[in-house]
């Protein structure tokens, strides 16, 4: 073996050979699975309470009206305070207000308006969290691991969205479907798992001395990205797969109950469907890292996406679906690393908590209001049809700023 060989394959064992990331990440991939149990659980609540998907939308409306009017702010904040304080107090926040919402539904207090309440603070509690908890990364391991480090942040979630679903199904089999008061309790106590790995976090760097006032800063970010025409047409496509793309998983709960009639565990195998596919897409963004093909791969992947979810909309038989699902779960994870891995590198330091929360608004908080669309037009002319109708457009998106997204690649 060569000196050359020798001395790259540590770099193969990628960020996780850094001990501050190991625990940031395990932490998170620990909360992920609890937020996936509690959004099969909290689904599956609204649409008994409810029989309508209007309720759905206006759960994930309420949770989206604050991941736009606040993620600016969020990232700013982000840019002046220790980063791994504010995510581990956010934390905390979080496991009060969770263990409340599993009280009131083990009571039988529960209403559909409290849990749109509570959609409306966890939308409150992600604006700040989330650029924070993306702008964190890059503090936690060496520049030549940050692709890797990336690769893993992202995949985090959709293991997350395996692991978590098929353990709620698991749960609800085996202590009953109403049960989901446990969804949001252990939840809970994946929000205190991630602060307690926080706090074994060593010291990061000091937060930047940039403006004196964090509203004379807030816009930074956005004046960057506006001044870079491919990161203005990624931020574009990122938006339209959000709003009329990936607001499918809203109606997921239709889907289940009303055409491949399945039960509340039917509707977790289902949801967990897409995360079966995590690994593979992993492995297609290391790829792409080493090819330098950024651009090239999001315009194919998001090509693929709109298809595939065109015919996980028109399918009625329960094999296909979870074919499709896991299909659409390899694609989703490679696109939305590729696309976040952009915004990553292209971002600096000291403008890359506010970067981000365009991230977070564009990627969480508008696709919110895409679920209310989808919703409402899903109660108009029924569920497969509206998702159908939103998987064109974003494939008629793609078509619009594929030749600035391709210059990614430069």
């Amino acid at each position: 073996m060569t000196s050359t060989a020798r001395a790259a394959r540590p770099a193969r064992r990628g960020a996780l050979r850094s001990r501050d990331f190991r625990y940031f990440w395990f932490g998170l991939l620990i909360s992920h699975t609890g937020a996936w149990m509690q959004m099969v659980g909290q689904g599956w609540l609204v649409y008994q309470l409810t029989n309508t998907p209007i309720w759905l939308g206006l759960t994930q409306l309420a949770f989206g009206v604050p991941m736009v009017a606040l993620p600016l702010v969020g990232g700013a904040v982000a840019d002046r305070v220790p980063r791994v304080h504010l995510i581990r107090g956010l934390q905390l926040i979080m496991v009060a207000m969770t263990l409340f919402i599993a009280l009131l539904i083990r009571a039988g207090a529960i209403a559909a308006w409290h849990l749109v309440l509570f959609s409306l603070v966890q939308g409150i509690f992600l604006a700040f969290e989330n650029p924070a908890r993306h702008a964190v990364v890059p503090d936690l391991v060496d520049r030549a691991d940050l692709m890797s480090a990336l690769s893993l942040f992202q995949m985090s979630y959709q293991l997350g969205g395996f692991v978590g679903p098929a353990i709620a199904g698991l749960i609800l089999g085996a202590i009953g479907g109403d049960r989901v008061d446990v969804l949001f309790a252990i939840n809970a106590a994946t929000y205190l798992t991630f602060a307690v790995a926080l706090s074994l976090i060593g010291g990061q760097p000091a937060p930047a001395r940039a403006a004196a006032q964090v509203s004379a800063s807030v816009m930074d970010g956005a004046r960057f990205v506006l001044t870079q025409p491919p990161l203005r047409a990624l931020l574009g496509l990122i938006t339209m797969i959000g709003v009329f793309g990936r607001s499918y998983v809203t109606l997921l709960p239709v889907f289940a109950r009303d055409i491949l009639h399945l039960d509340a565990r039917g509707l977790s195998f289902l949801t967990a469907s897409p995360g079966v596919g995590v690994i593979a897409g992993t492995i297609a963004l290391t790829a792409l890292g080493a090819a330098r093909s950024g651009g090239q791969v999001i315009v194919v992947c998001a090509t693929l996406f709109a298809l595939i979810l065109a015919a996980f909309a028109l399918s009625n038989a329960l094999a296909l679906s979870v074919t499709l699902l896991l299909t659409l779960g390899i694609v989703t994870v490679t696109l939305t690393a590729a696309m976040a891995s952009s915004m990553q590198m292209a971002a600096p330091n000291e403008l890359r908590g506010r970067v981000m929360s365009l991230w977070s608004i564009t990627n969480i908080g508008l696709p919110a209001f895409g679920s209310m669309v989808t919703a409402s037009a899903a109660a108009a002319v029924g569920a497969p049809l509206a998702v159908a109708a939103g998987a064109g457009i974003v494939l008629v998106g793609v078509v619009a700023v594929a030749r600035w997204v391709l210059r990614l690649d430069g």
